[in-house]
């Protein structure tokens, strides 16, 4: 009786010792892939930043997940990177959605320049155009890869027509000179609205 207890026991404590070494198994696969999807990262980011900054003195500092940088793209990794010469500090990344590598610097600069150069261009047609409006959004969608532009008008404003919004998108194109945006016209609480995507 003795033997057979104990027989079950070597049995349950074998088969403790069998599962928590899967697990501690599987733990270790997985930090290898961690690992080498980081290294990858970083190789890639080496790759980006000759190509890009082929002039920059840099310093790989570390690597981080997505959830660390919610402000921008959709990306496994970001790889933080140092000027060594100004001491700036900015990130590099595969964006998933978009297909390609961005880095913090120049997603910057394109929300700086949908602020100071599209906003003024936009707002200036439109006021001159149709008058007041409700309000002009135009920020840089860093998720889609491309300035979206919101224009609100009030309930009591004229109705704008099909044609008055492919006139819009021509300027948008031609003279701000857009190759892509999101643009979406509509009157607050209203049925009518005007959206394109290009």
């Amino acid at each position: 009786m003795m033997n057979k207890g104990l027989k079950w026991l070597t049995y349950i404590l074998g088969g403790i010792i069998v599962i928590f070494l899967l697990i501690a198994g599987a733990f270790k696969i997985i930090a290898i892939l961690n690992e080498k999807e980081q290294e990858e990262a970083v190789r890639k980011t080496q790759e980006y930043l000759a190509n890009s900054y082929p002039d920059l003195n840099y310093k790989i500092q570390n690597i981080s997940s997505s959830t660390d940088f919610k402000h921008y793209g959709y990306f496994e990794y970001g790889v933080t990177v140092k000027n060594m010469n100004s001491d700036e500090i900015f990130t590099v990344f595969y964006d998933e959605k978009m297909n390609r590598m961005e880095d913090s610097i120049s997603l910057e600069k394109q929300e700086k320049h949908a602020e100071r150069d599209i906003t003024p261009k936009v707002e200036k047609y439109i006021k001159k155009r149709f008058g007041d409006t409700r309000y002009i959004d135009v920020s840089y969608d860093i998720a889609e890869g491309k300035p979206m532009i919101v224009i609100t008008f009030n309930n009591h404003h004229e109705e704008i027509t099909q044609t008055d919004f492919d006139l819009f998108i021509a300027y948008l194109k031609g003279t701000i000179g857009l190759e892509h945006a999101n643009v979406n016209v509509y009157y607050w609480h209203g049925d009518l609205s005007f959206d394109l995507e290009f």
